[in-house]
């Protein structure tokens, strides 16, 4: 199950290659100077070059569906098998950030249920046990003189 997504969404790329572009304009006028005129133009400009990098989206294959026995091998004890780079996490939802995607966005381009968990069942048995110890949620007894 050691498999690299390649097929980010489409509004997956236009957010990186926004960024990317924002910081290339910011590193080339920390070291040139630049009429505040110019600035649409060399962020266009490179906005643009960096479009021109991306494959059409019709052209990158779409992520491999894993199978059933994959999808519940991918839930362990201590971690999750992320289906995007094939590494364990306690949780999922900061990965799957990283990766622009929502647990819904994940659970529908993987082809996985809609309660497959974000996180894994071990440390989610852990933070119930942590959390009863220290009584969260309850109110402290007051005692009244």
């Amino acid at each position: 199950m050691n498999r690299q997504d390649v097929n980010p969404s489409p509004p997956d790329f236009r957010h990186a290659i926004n960024e990317f572009a924002v910081r290339v304009v910011a590193a080339y006028l920390s070291r040139n100077a630049v009429a505040p005129t110019g600035l649409p133009e060399i962020l266009t400009g490179v906005h643009a070059a960096l479009m021109a990098l991306v494959p059409p989206a019709d052209s990158l294959p779409a992520p491999v569906q894993p199978t059933p026995a994959e999808i519940r091998d991918s839930v362990q004890r201590d971690g999750l098998i992320s289906f995007i780079d094939g590494r364990s996490y306690k949780t999922l939802k900061r990965h799957l950030k990283a990766h622009g995607l929502t647990p819904e966005r994940y659970r529908a381009r993987y082809g996985l249920p809609n309660d497959y968990p974000m996180a894994a069942p071990g440390y989610v048995a852990r933070r119930a046990e942590i959390a009863r110890a220290i009584q969260f949620g309850h109110e402290p007894t007051r005692t009244h003189t």
